[in-house]
């Protein structure tokens, strides 16, 4: 499996990967995907977004357990000084973020709302590939980078932390408001949220996991994880703008008024 993760080709695929998430960026100024407040029949088959976004997500919690268990196996017996703390901690965080995302998050939605098997599939797929990227750069890239325990208190890896949970607060919490919008689970209504940081971003949860992922791409200070930081940007910026739009078309003057940004405080 090394030889998968190592030389050219995995830096090839970052690479492509890269270009990839620009073409994407593109396309979705064009292409609403159809979920959420977005849905529409036109993508095809569709089942209850809960079980949708539990499909999506889970292969990158579970492909992340396989690659960390497997870099323990092939390292024999451990010990304290050879066990990979450094690897360890960051693959928890990191596993933290879609064990809420696959199991809670779907778990406490409300509303009987769909999503294609199109758009699953597609976010499959690249959870798949994303796995690939981080725990190739954690387990087998970069082993000597993350061979010296130090590293959980160098100045990038505490700075990144701290961005990364401060992102994940934002958008928990911010999810937290959305879902309390609705009345029990069979309330397919859309409501405009308000407080936190609602009150001048609208997108406040795509904020919040674009800081999120900002701090994982400083706390790993790998490429993989600014690449998958790129594709954070790449998806939710124009989801924001789209979600923007449908505010607008659902509420008219009332949403308008507000005067909120899409997705970034007095940015955009």
């Amino acid at each position: 499996m090394e030889d998968f993760f190592f030389g050219d080709f995995y830096n090839y695929f970052l690479l492509g990967m890269t270009i990839l998430a620009v073409a994407v960026f593109i396309v979705l100024q064009f292409i609403t995907p159809a979920y959420g407040m977005t849905f529409n029949n036109r993508w095809g088959i569709s089942i209850r977004s809960n079980w949708g976004w539990f499909l999506m997500e889970i292969p990158v919690f579970l492909m992340m357990f396989f690659l960390y268990d497997y870099t323990l196996l092939r390292r024999g017996p451990l010990t304290v000084d050879n066990f990979p703390w450094v690897p360890m901690v960051i693959f928890v965080l990191f596993e933290l973020h879609y064990l809420q995302r696959a199991c809670v998050f779907p778990a406490k939605m409300r509303g009987t709302s769909k999503m294609p098997l199109s758009i699953i599939f597609m976010g499959f797929f690249f959870n798949l590939t994303n796995a690939y990227m981080q725990g190739g750069a954690l387990f087998f890239v970069h082993p000597e980078q993350y061979s010296d325990i130090s590293w959980l208190w160098s100045p990038q890896f505490i700075i990144g932390t701290v961005i990364f949970f401060t992102g994940m607060v934002i958008n928990m919490h911010s999810d937290i408001i959305i879902r309390r919008l609705r009345k029990d689970r069979y309330d397919n209504n859309y409501y405009i949220p308000r407080g936190f940081l609602f009150e001048r971003v609208n997108s406040s949860n795509y904020f919040g996991e674009i800081v999120e992922w900002a701090g994982f791409a400083i706390l790993s200070w790998s490429v993989a994880g600014l690449v998958f930081l790129l594709w954070t940007c790449a998806n939710m910026i124009p989801r924001a703008k789209a979600v923007y739009a449908q505010y607008e078309q659902f509420f008219g003057d009332e949403f308008r008024q507000l005067k909120r940004y899409k997705i970034f405080p007095f940015i955009y």
